[in-house]
């Protein structure tokens, strides 16, 4: 859909209104120039074949009084801000009284200028439906190239703003990208990697003696333990590095892929999420509404609210709200660990997260509450 006149700037939109009044007034005129002439040479024929002795009106006169009447459409176009209506119903009217305002004066205009002596019944009235229907033509015609521009012209701004759109999009999805794997590397290289270190350094240390089969009960542990420091690198480090990449469940579902995320906040913090009756039908796995990338998205605001209450509070109850407001889900989490600290520093995953929002035409907010703080954001759901 073509974006509104009032996106753009004032500046824009002036220029935008004098290009329309120049497109009408031209071709209103151009259509209303060719009547004129046109009309004035076919009545004065008419006028000499039907009466070749007679003096008849003077070409030139027609033509004048014709033209004077085009004015009159032009003048009265333009008193009605034929080029600011956005109605159509508006333009119909203008379009209506303006032709209408042309015959009056055409009509009176023929008297005073001695095309006809005075005015009778039912060649004023012919006259008046003459130039009644050739101001309708003539201001329609204006009315179509002044909209024509105006539609063609939203249509290309709105072309170069949708594709600004997926550029930034694309962009903000690259520093996603680049950022995801900066941590998993950072997160391979400062954990696992260093932990793998020291489990090989044990083992190690025990394999010769494993070899020479003077291995004793300390070597068993020390296998042991470097055993139960694999599996916890396994449950901990790697399963937490996958999550990075991609949640848990999300497949399934968004609200699946939100459980298991609060399956994993600590069991001192009690969690609840309200999901209501609109949002589980869009997830339902049979026909599922929401994308892969509109669940995503909301699965990362719920990670971001959770990180900044265990971050920046402490809290008792963590509350997860999924709804649907029209074609947009609301994703809302809320905490009660004291507000928001004003020496927590900005909140640059918040931030981040606001800027991915913003690409899709969505939009994130952090509020303090009386007891902790909420944040909520709005994603539109393409699907409806």
């Amino acid at each position: 859909m073509a974006p509104s006149v009032v996106d753009a700037s004032p500046t824009q939109r002036a220029a935008d209104r004098r290009r329309e009044r120049r497109l009408l007034v031209a071709f209103t005129s151009g259509a209303g120039f060719v009547y004129a002439i046109s009309a004035a040479l076919q009545a004065t024929f008419i006028y000499r074949t039907a009466a070749p002795d007679g003096i008849g009106p003077q070409v030139l006169t027609r033509i004048g009084v014709n033209l004077l009447a085009v004015g009159m459409l032009v003048v009265i176009l333009l008193a009605w801000g034929q080029h600011r209506r956005q109605r159509r119903s508006e333009r119909v009217w203008g379009v209506l009284v303006a032709a209408g305002a042309m015959a009056v004066t055409r009509a009176v205009a023929q008297v005073v200028f001695g095309v006809y002596p005075a005015f009778v019944g039912t060649t004023t009235a012919v006259e008046v439906v003459g130039g009644l229907i050739s101001g309708i033509v003539s201001a329609t015609f204006g009315t179509w190239a002044m909209v024509w521009e105006r539609t063609s012209r939203l249509e290309a701004r709105a072309a170069r703003a949708s594709a600004a759109r997926q550029a930034l999009a694309l962009h903000a999805l690259e520093d996603e990208e680049v950022r995801v794997r900066r941590a998993v590397a950072e997160g391979l290289h400062a954990s696992v990697q260093q932990r793998l270190v020291l489990v090989v350094a044990q083992i190690d240390r025990t394999l010769p003696r494993l070899a020479e089969g003077t291995a004793s009960s300390e070597d068993v542990e020390a296998l042991r333990a470097a055993r139960d420091e694999l599996e916890r690198l396994r449950v901990q480090d790697v399963r937490e590095t996958s999550r990075m990449l991609y949640p848990d469940q999300l497949d399934v579902g968004l609200i699946p892929a939100v459980r298991a995320m609060l399956r994993r906040v600590p069991a001192s913090i009690a969690t609840r999420l309200q999901v209501d009756d609109s949002v589980r039908a869009l997830d339902d796995p049979a026909v599922p509404v929401l994308s892969g990338s509109e669940r995503l998205l909301a699965v990362r605001v719920i990670e971001e609210g959770i990180a900044n209450a265990l971050r920046h509070g402490r809290p008792g109850t963590l509350v997860v709200d999924v709804a649907l407001a029209g074609d947009r889900l609301v994703v809302t989490v809320e905490d009660d660990g004291g507000g928001l600290a004003a020496s927590a520093g900005p909140a640059s995953g918040t931030r981040r997260l606001a800027e991915r929002l913003a690409v899709v035409d969505g939009s994130l907010e952090l509020t303090g509450t009386p007891g902790g703080a909420r944040l909520s954001a709005q994603l539109p759901v393409a699907g409806l």
